[in-house]
């Protein structure tokens, strides 16, 4: 709930926006639809269990129903473009602004990514070439899933565009150069971020704090 109540502080400044949450869950919880309808942000609220056959990267089989949401309820051709946002990310709204004019896959630098002081695309005369970034030798699309944005477009013209949910063992990192290679080369690449130069997303994560639930005359217990 603070990760969410953090992120819907940054999305309402963010102009024709729609924020789709999917509850990792049977059903959806009556609190988080709470926040989101008080967030006053168009938002579709839905709830996707991961299934047990999944083994793929956490969150799959949730943006997979993301996707064929908006498959089956945006209209073909009207202007649009998806991003995989994760709320405990910290964002400059400049990246929502510039993601806006994705014509088909757009790229820029994410913060704190891959042990990484920042991943980012590689440019050279406006081109996308590589990739400075963790295992970039293996990946045809070596981003972070905060790193870029695709056209609606893309899900129809490449219908069913989805994320895979079963991968061979000891494949890591893979979901989103999979996910991208189903419709883009790295010429379809469009740099933002001022060439890709710029950091206007960050990889940070909330831990799990430590809550002082009793207390004995020795020591502190924590959960």
């Amino acid at each position: 709930m603070a990760d969410l109540t953090r992120f819907a502080n940054t999305l309402r400044n963010v102009r024709r926006l729609h924020w789709i949450v999917v509850e990792d869950w049977t059903f959806t919880n009556h609190n988080v639809h709470d926040l989101l309808h008080t967030s006053n942000i168009s938002f579709t609220y839905i709830a996707q269990a991961t299934r047990e056959t999944s083994n793929a990267s956490k969150g799959n089989d949730q943006k997979n129903s993301a996707l064929e949401w908006i498959n089956k309820n945006h209209r073909f051709g009207e202007p649009a473009v998806v991003y995989f946002a994760d709320d405990d990310n910290t964002y400059d709204l400049r990246l929502f602004e510039e993601m806006r004019y994705t014509k088909k896959l757009s790229m820029w630098p994410v913060g704190f990514s891959g042990a990484m002081r920042l991943e980012k695309p590689i440019v050279k005369d406006g081109k996308v070439t590589n990739f400075s970034a963790w295992w970039s030798n293996h990946r045809v699309f070596a981003v972070d899933m905060a790193g870029f944005a695709i056209n609606t477009n893309v899900l129809w013209d490449y219908y069913p565009m989805r994320f895979e949910t079963i991968v061979p063992a000891k494949t890591c990192c893979m979901a989103e150069t999979h996910f991208l290679e189903q419709c883009c080369t790295r010429e379809d690449i469009e740099p933002k971020a001022d060439n890709c130069t710029k950091v206007y997303v960050w990889h940070t994560k909330t831990v799990k704090p430590g809550l002082r639930v009793g207390q004995s005359k020795n020591e502190d217990i924590y959960v």
